[in-house]
């Protein structure tokens, strides 16, 4: 058995221009079945703009997962709202029952600049899920740019 890994693919999620203190969740993923999956590989990539961010200077990547499909880990009408789609979300409870799996630190200053965050999540989750996806909390101070988006790849036995 050797390990190999699947194909880099994209995550449907909408963050562009991503106000301060805005919130967006992906659509969720289902993980493959038709191979051993070993673990789960995430990259974020924030472009940032011209004003330089305040604050606290960071992009929150959280997690959610569901067990069965449909009901989602933080699912309420009111926090943490997320239902496997992609959309804003109403409010993140405080504290938040979705799992923190990184951040993005915003050092740049004042110039447009392309961050990447890789992050293996299947330790984070504490398994692999049946379904999963991300939500993303612009803690910046300002805006996001135009250029958000999120893409996994598999790590497998063959």
């Amino acid at each position: 058995m050797a390990l190999t890994f699947g194909t880099s693919t994209a995550l449907t999620i909408t963050a562009a221009n991503l106000a301060s203190a805005a919130n967006r969740s992906s659509a969720a993923v289902t993980t493959d079945t038709s191979v051993n999956v070993m673990q789960i590989m995430l990259t974020v990539n924030v472009l940032t703009t011209s004003t330089a961010p305040s604050g606290n200077k960071q992009v929150i990547i959280y997690g959610y997962m569901s067990e069965d499909g449909s009901n989602y880990l933080g699912a309420s009408g009111t926090v943490d709202n997320v239902d496997g789609t992609d959309k804003a979300l109403t409010a993140l409870g405080v504290p938040t029952n979705l799992i923190v799996l990184g951040t993005i630190q915003l050092s740049q200053g004042a110039a447009a600049v392309t961050f990447h965050e890789v992050i293996e999540v299947t330790s984070r989750f504490g398994c692999i899920p049946v379904k999963w996806g991300i939500v993303l909390y612009n803690d910046a101070g300002t805006a996001l740019g135009a250029t958000i988006s999120a893409s996994y790849r598999t790590g497998y036995y063959a």
